[in-house]
């Protein structure tokens, strides 16, 4: 079933830190939306260009966004549902604090249209962040990734906004076949991480990723690592990162898995 002609932003209220898409938005046009309103919608994957919001939203999509924001599930306060019956559940609702009743909108979501068909949703935004620093970085085992994590979250909170773990398999595959993706660093490693944070201050961001990668030197965390010097640079790392999975079917068959 193709909802493409339902393709309204019909609302986008920044005193609610809310957007009212209907399901045939594209993820992108949503994000759009938010950003001319100074706000944030968090949710982002590869394939945001082509995949819409009710397809997000019936496959709980997670994207590279999950650490700090949560899976689609968590960026939604309301619904509008089309049941088996014909009969419409107007559950757009904007509150965040509502205790009243069932919450159904959890019955809809990630149900891939098994129990009524998504036609609209009220999602959550974000005030836009006012800094980001991105360092690609090589790490020597997923053990290590982890590790860093921890240091990250420890040092940073909150403003750790992304995670990737990347092997050097995948990386290889999209650099030979996506025309405009680099190895970001000098040398081989075994696996990477692409790291990013986020934060209202204007200033320190850029600091504070130094400290983190230093102290992963000391740990044995860190191999290697490159800091984003511009938004071209920030946009050419997760172009690498986006392409990964649909590099790979010019190698032949492969198991997806996103954990």
């Amino acid at each position: 079933m193709s909802l493409r002609r339902l393709d309204r932003v019909r609302e986008v209220d920044p005193t609610s830190n809310t957007m009212t898409c209907e399901a045939g938005v594209v993820l992108i046009k949503a994000q759009e939306a938010a950003a001319a309103a100074g706000r944030l919608f968090p949710l982002s994957l590869g394939a945001e260009g082509s995949c819409t919001i009710g397809g997000n939203l019936s496959t709980n999509a997670g994207g590279t966004g999950a650490l700090a924001y949560g899976v689609a599930r968590e960026l939604v306060l309301g619904l509008e549902v089309v049941l088996a019956d014909g009969r419409i559940l107007n559950n757009l609702r904007k509150l965040k604090k509502d205790n009243t009743g069932y919450d159904l909108r959890h019955l809809f979501i990630g149900a891939e249209g098994t129990l009524g068909i998504i036609t609209a949703a009220v999602l959550k935004l974000f005030p836009r962040p006012r800094s980001v620093e991105t360092a690609f970085i090589g790490v020597p085992s997923p053990y290590a990734a982890l590790a860093l994590l921890n240091l990250a979250e420890e040092r940073a909170g909150g403003m750790v906004t992304s995670f990737e773990l990347i092997p050097r398999i995948a990386l290889e595959f999209a650099v030979k076949h996506a025309s405009m993706c680099r190895d970001p660093l000098a040398g081989s490693h075994a696996w990477y991480v692409l790291l990013e944070l986020s934060s209202q201050a204007r200033d320190g961001l850029r600091v504070l990723m130094e400290e983190i990668l230093a102290a992963g030197v000391e740990r044995a965390l860190v191999e290697d690592a490159t800091i984003a010097a511009s938004i071209e640079q920030t946009n050419t790392f997760w172009f690498l990162r986006h392409h990964i999975a649909d590099t790979q079917k010019y190698e032949g068959g492969s198991i997806k898995h996103d954990v």
